[in-house]
């Protein structure tokens, strides 16, 4: 029994340490080269840029994205009312498999504090290199922490890089600064902190997960958490967020 449990231990640790080197010495390096030909490539032909920063792990796509893609793209259509021709950049902070998700785990604990650093970088370079363009960061939950960690990692205030961020969890720091926008739902359980309520919600998601996917319905372990008030809809937002873009655009 011993042997068996230190080959399990050995095995565990093996694959914390498979996950982290990948992801520190693989992944970041070739994200981050994509996101930087993609931005350089919007930059050539946009006055305004917007970066996607998706809630959960951060691997869906816009156009996946049934509870941020709305608001991203109601954004979008409020600044080209202004006359501004605008792109979309997607930016994936790991990728969709386990080992993606587990060697993410020690980044979103640390609050993105090595990969938030490194976006921080590229956007900095691509505002040096097109002075006359603008950037807006828009993130939800943990892209909104995300994307908060980049604000904080500018070396300077940027008057061309605005942040939107939407329900961002408790653990994160709530600076408050110029060029950001944040938003939080009253009954946002993840947002407030109540860790009674989230513990609930964890206990109930594996019954709520395995139920629906065995009934054929594909559900993410986010979505069978179930979040009280984790849900954002621009008509809720538009009010502020067409206030914000107003005041900076």
């Amino acid at each position: 029994m011993r042997k068996f449990n230190k080959i399990l231990i050995f095995s565990f640790v093996g694959i914390i340490v498979i996950s982290s080197v990948w992801f520190n010495f693989f992944f970041i390096s070739k994200n981050i080269l994509n996101f930087e030909k993609n931005l350089f490539d919007a930059g050539k032909e946009s006055d305004v840029i917007i970066v996607f920063n998706p809630g959960g792990w951060g691997t869906v796509s816009l156009e996946e994205a049934k509870d941020f893609n709305p608001i991203v793209n109601e954004i979008k259509k409020s600044l080209e009312e202004k006359n501004y021709k605008v792109s979309i950049v997607e930016y994936y902070r790991t990728k969709e498999n386990f080992l993606g998700k587990l060697g993410s785990l020690r980044e979103i604990i640390s609050n993105f504090s090595k990969s938030s650093k490194i976006f921080a970088e590229k956007i900095e370079l691509f505002i040096n290199n097109y002075p006359e363009r603008k950037i807006v960061m828009a993130g939800l939950s943990n892209g909104a922490s995300f994307v908060d960690s980049t604000m904080e990692n500018l070396e300077k205030k940027i008057d061309g890089v605005v942040s939107i961020e939407l329900g961002a969890p408790f653990w994160g720091e709530n600076i408050q600064r110029e060029n950001t926008l944040k938003l939080k739902n009253e009954e946002d359980i993840l947002a407030r902190g109540d860790i009674g309520k989230l513990f609930i919600s964890l206990v109930k998601a594996p019954f709520i997960w395995s139920y629906n996917n065995l009934k054929g319905e594909k559900t993410s372990f986010s979505e069978a958490m179930m979040i009280t008030g984790h849900e954002y809809y621009w008509p809720e937002v538009e009010q502020e967020i067409a206030s914000f873009v107003k005041e900076k655009f």
